[in-house]
């Protein structure tokens, strides 16, 4: 017991306290959606509304020059930032004038690009503000919802209008070989995500929770004791900002560092201690199966089929507290945790409000 002590005494020492200096950026637009789609972390759709406003937005950009950083640093995202076309117009004019262009790179699915016409309109008017990269999500989950062929319109024309080496496909050789998801039914669907998940890691957090995870190979939790998170949570150079303000690190959607509405992004690098975010804390000096322990000493059932990975673990127990107000500045926001189009996965904890000593507002996220 005392060498378990000293070495977790150690381990603090030698653990970074603080976020390492940031270097690049993503600021999500909104959490709105044309698609549902299985792989999402943030649980984008169309019944999500958070837009980013563009004072905050203003802001932001002028706290991020502040840190050194320049337009190609920055990406926007979402969510599908060409689903507010405008805001996104807006938002560009913003970065403008601030100073904060060329834009390293912007997301989209391209369901929007239903005509030549419109997707040549469109992307000349990007192009005036300049963006480095268009990237273009494409494989077997997004291609549930978009038509390919918008896809193979929006590379073509983006090519034309913003040069050769200008636009990218997220899954190329998804691209070559294409299926039509929407095509089929529930069990060839499974049976193409289950494929999919064979041939590279996914983010099991979110929406893939729910409706990937129980597809992959799952392990006990003791499989996971030896993952910690100090690297991803504060190693990392680069941030997310979501609509409400929420500072994301890396790509850890739905853990907060802090909210860029409440303190300038400038200062909370410097301003961050460890020890005011125990959440954090647990997750950067022992690690998630630590925090899914806590969740199930609280009352959350854990799941028969065990985890598909650490941020599975991760993510299903900062799931169970955000469902009973549990670390209310760390676990956010409502976006993340809550799908108004999923349905409960067969390995999400299950919920005993009774057993947890302070539970929030009832609220119901639409899951079975």
């Amino acid at each position: 017991m005392a060498g378990a002590r000293l070495r977790t005494r150690l381990r603090r020492l030698w653990t970074r306290r603080r976020p390492a200096r940031w270097r690049s950026a993503g600021i999500l637009l909104t959490y709105t959606c044309n698609a549902q789609c299985a792989d999402c972390y943030e649980n984008s759709g169309p019944s999500q509304r958070g837009v980013l406003p563009l004072e905050d937005l203003r802001d932001y950009l002028r706290e991020l020059k502040r840190l050194g950083l320049d337009g190609r640093a920055l990406h926007f995202g979402g969510g599908e930032p060409f689903y507010h076309y405008r805001h996104l117009i807006g938002c560009f004019e913003v970065a403008r004038q601030e100073g904060m262009l060329p834009l390293g790179k912007l997301e989209t699915n391209a369901f929007w690009c239903k005509s030549d016409d419109l997707a040549r309109r469109r992307l000349g008017e990007i192009a005036l503000f300049g963006v480095a990269t268009l990237q273009v999500s494409c494989d077997a989950f997004h291609q549930e919802f978009v038509p390919i062929e918008r896809v193979r319109r929006l590379l073509r024309i983006g090519r034309e209008v913003l040069g050769e080496g200008a636009v990218r496909v997220s899954v190329p050789e998804f691209l070559r070989d294409p299926i039509d998801v929407a095509a089929l039914d529930e069990e060839q669907k499974l049976e193409v995500f289950r494929d999919a998940l064979g041939r590279g890691a996914w983010r099991m957090v979110g929406r893939a929770a729910r409706r990937l995870a129980p597809l992959a190979e799952r392990r006990p939790l003791e499989a996971f004791a030896g993952a910690r998170c100090a690297r991803k949570l504060l190693g990392k150079r680069t941030i997310h900002v979501d609509p409400h303000g929420n500072v994301f690190p890396s790509v850890c959607a739905g853990i907060v560092l802090g909210n860029a509405r409440q303190r300038p992004l400038a200062g909370m690098p410097a301003a961050f201690e460890l020890d005011q975010h125990p959440l954090l804390r647990t997750l950067v000096e022992t690690g998630p199966v630590a925090l899914m322990q806590e969740a199930i000493a609280r009352g959350c059932e854990p799941p028969a089929g065990g985890y598909a990975s650490k941020c599975h673990v991760c993510f299903e127990a900062r799931r169970f507290f955000h469902e009973h107000g549990l670390y209310p500045a760390e676990v956010g926001p409502e976006e993340i945790y809550t799908d108004p189009a999923g349905s409960k996965s067969a390995l999400s904890c299950s919920r005993a409000p009774s057993r947890v000593g302070e539970p929030s507002r009832a609220r119901s996220d639409g899951l079975a």
